[in-house]
């Protein structure tokens, strides 16, 4: 018999098939569950990112670009969010061919969705396609239309009080995604998540090749982390180590080894100039490409803000 939830409206939930399958507690996995005629998602959660959770709903009450729960479960720790078809890592996966216009129309609402968390000083860390979730559907003339566009997942988000960067002893959100500062753990900001929608942008306009790392013990058989193969990656493509980058890591075990990683991005460079965004880049037009460079610049002071971002010429470009 299936089990079944009651939230804190009353609703009742009949949990389905397992969306995510947690590795050692059966009762922490991710289920897809049905109340009434509507599908929705049960995430049972540790108590700090329950009570984080409630603060940001309290926060960003109403928003319809923050995967924000719907209802909750105090007691079983318990979160339940509106059901969605796919993430757009895998509807870039499984769909090549997803229309050009409705890849941008996503990208927008991620970009108002950052918008939303960056103006009342929350950053994301964890800026990754297969956090953006989309819904769509087909036209009778059998076009794919985009929906509905949430960004979601928010169990790494801090609330970064006066600027205030964020700063752990260990590296937090997905290795291929993050910025520079971000796979060091140190001087972690808002800049950080525009470098990872830079990624974002790229990946969604055909750069996955490039920016997914599938070979861990391969490298693992040469003594490569999958930081430093990402680092030696993005320095190669974006420009080399600068100081301020260095100076808001401020950190000289990880000054070393950025400085060490931009090294091997430029020698491996100067083989192959062709590694350079600036080259390989151009396939996606000028004004993205213009956007995307500003966003994944790797000085994170010189980067560009989510309202430039917002006001850049590449959305008025027919697609």
């Amino acid at each position: 018999m299936a089990s079944t939830v009651v939230g804190q409206s009353g609703r009742v939930y009949v949990e389905g098939e397992v969306l995510q399958r947690h590795r050692s507690d059966h009762k922490l996995s991710v289920f897809k569950a049905e109340s009434g005629n509507e599908s929705f998602v049960l995430k049972r959660v540790p108590r700090p990112f329950y009570n984080l959770s409630l603060r940001l709903a309290t926060e960003f009450a109403g928003s319809r670009r923050l995967r924000m729960h719907v209802d909750c479960n105090q007691e079983e720790g318990i979160l339940v969010y509106r059901y969605f078809r796919s993430t757009l890592l895998a509807l870039i996966r499984d769909d090549p061919e997803f229309p050009p216009a409705e890849r941008k129309k996503i990208l927008r609402r991620v970009g108002e969705a950052i918008q939303e968390l960056h103006g009342k000083d929350w950053i994301h860390i964890d800026i990754k396609p297969d956090n953006i979730l989309v819904n769509w559907a087909s036209d009778k003339e059998g076009n794919q239309i985009v929906t509905d566009v949430a960004l979601g997942d928010f169990d790494i988000a801090f609330k970064s009080e006066g600027g205030k960067p964020r700063n752990t002893p260990y590296a937090i959100g997905n290795v291929m995604w993050r910025s520079p500062e971000g796979q060091t753990g140190t001087g972690v900001t808002k800049a950080s998540d525009i470098y990872s929608f830079g990624l974002v942008c790229i990946y969604t306009f055909g750069g996955g090749e490039l920016l997914l790392l599938d070979e861990y013990q391969e490298l693992a058989k040469h003594g490569i982390s999958p930081e430093q193969e990402i680092l030696t990656r993005h320095f190669s493509y974006f420009g080399p180590v600068s100081k301020g980058l260095l100076k808001q890591v401020n950190n000289e075990v990880w000054c070393n080894a950025l400085k060490g990683a931009s090294k091997m991005a430029e020698e491996a460079v100067k083989d192959e100039p062709e590694r350079r965004f600036e080259r390989w880049g151009v396939e996606l037009g000028p004004e993205a490409q213009s956007m995307m460079s500003g966003m994944t610049n790797p000085d994170p002071t010189a980067r560009t803000t989510i309202e430039r971002v917002l006001t850049h010429q590449w959305w008025q470009e027919a697609t």
